[in-house]
């Protein structure tokens, strides 16, 4: 799992688990910016060492168009991203992928959806999930998509949370999916945890609902703006 890096203000907790030796789910974390996040999550179709190294492929090329056209442009890089997986990919392989980032200076965090599982949010005083639902496509499919970006306000104590499919489809006994809705439930039960906790809680849920191995590769990322008094674009000294 890749390390979170550090950001004063932004708590980060991420927790994942192939369900073989190799797995096809990926996620990355950069800090372009001194109060900044980008990252992307994903999941490549199938289990075979070909969806880990297609996972590896789309790591590197993110990095690459993060690097050339920085995360104002989270639109792009995704649009950028479907065609160069659009041209490699072979009969019957897509990634879903959700790319994003969150500024700390403007206090907003920005979603682009490429057919992946939708972001949960939780504000401080909240008894309600918020759920990003704006996507389009998974990449791989077609060249023509319309990819947008999606941004809501993150202030301080707010939690969101980014998972793969491995963690709703986790099944139970007799068959029965965990669902989005259980992912809320136990962000409303967590939420006063650090971001790594709630990650880790949120993992041990569902392997005792499961009560068994995944089937599939789960990975959970959480990011909590903390309270911060470090300086803001913008500020002087009084």
């Amino acid at each position: 799992v890749v390390s979170p890096p550090s950001i004063p203000g932004l708590d980060i907790g991420v927790f994942a688990e192939p369900a073989r030796l190799v797995g096809g789910d990926y996620v990355d974390l950069i800090a372009p910016a001194e109060r900044s996040l980008v990252f992307g999550l994903g999941d490549a179709s199938g289990k075979s060492m070909a969806a880990a190294l297609n996972a590896m492929m789309l790591r590197y090329l993110i990095r690459g168009l993060v690097r050339a056209h920085g995360m104002s442009s989270l639109e792009l890089i995704v649009t950028h991203a479907n065609s160069v997986v659009t041209d490699e990919k072979n009969d019957g392989e897509f990634i879903t992928f959700l790319l994003g980032c969150v500024n700390l200076d403007s206090g907003t965090l920005s979603v682009v959806n490429a057919g992946h599982e939708p972001p949960l949010i939780l504000r401080p005083a909240a008894s309600v999930v918020v759920v990003m639902n704006l996507h389009d496509i998974v990449l791989g499919i077609t060249y023509e998509t319309n990819y947008v970006r999606e941004n809501v306000q993150f202030e301080a104590g707010d939690t969101a949370v980014f998972y793969t499919d491995g963690l709703t489809e986790a099944t139970d006994e007799q068959g029965e999916l965990f669902t989005m809705e259980r992912v809320k439930e136990a962000m409303l039960e967590f939420r006063q945890r650090p971001a790594q906790e709630i990650a880790e809680a949120i993992f041990s849920r569902i392997k005792t609902f499961s009560n068994a191995p995944l089937r599939d590769d789960a990975t959970i990322l959480v990011l909590r703006r903390t309270e911060d008094s470090g300086p803001r674009a913008g500020d002087t000294a009084s």
